[in-house]
């Protein structure tokens, strides 16, 4: 939850489809705005959703949940560290 890394192998369903699919291609260091939809964001797989570890985490993130103008497009901040 929030800049911490986010670990996971393409194609194996462990990240949104979403997520997975905009960083095909990417190389080590390289930085992307990745704008995930509706329906390949949370909506669509919930059981992928990130878990707030601390209050603060989980207040931020019923401040968003809540609101009823809330959109379900998600927008990530990407940088590459590590590819094996």
């Amino acid at each position: 939850f929030g800049p911490e890394p986010l670990v996971f192998t393409v194609g194996k369903g462990e990240a949104l489809p979403g997520l997975e699919s905009a960083m095909i291609g990417m190389k080590r260091g390289a930085i992307r705005r990745i704008i995930v939809p509706e329906n390949l964001a949370y909506s669509a797989f919930p059981q992928l959703e990130p878990k707030p570890v601390t209050d603060v985490d989980q207040r931020a993130l019923d401040s968003v949940i809540k609101n009823p103008r809330r959109d379900a497009t998600i927008l990530f901040d990407v940088q590459v560290e590590r590819l094996k």
